[in-house]
């Protein structure tokens, strides 16, 4: 390969330099594939208070009261395994 095998790096960077911007400076993912990168939130209006996202989630990063209180995600807690995202029927929980 030699000379040339730095050329796939340099195509990248020329045609993607957006996403590795992204990357790089603003630590997120554009296309939400990288998963160190994803962090999930719940919509507080959109939110109703069901418990669903808590239940389903594997780590308990998860935290409300049913019925009373909207549920929040400790991101120190979160695997961003996308289960509360799957179980919540609302879409109050965001991928960003």
């Amino acid at each position: 390969m030699g000379q040339t095998a730095s050329n796939p790096v340099l195509s990248t960077l020329r045609l993607f330099k957006s996403e590795y911007d992204a990357h790089v400076f603003d630590k997120k993912c554009p296309a939400h594939v990288c998963k160190n990168l994803l962090t999930y939130s719940i919509e507080a209006e959109l939110c109703r208070k069901c418990g669903l996202c808590a239940r389903n989630c594997p780590t308990s990063a998860i935290t409300g009261v049913l019925g009373k209180e909207v549920y929040v995600i400790d991101p120190a807690k979160c695997i961003r395994c996308g289960a509360c995202m799957t179980a919540c029927r609302f879409g109050a929980v965001l991928r960003g």
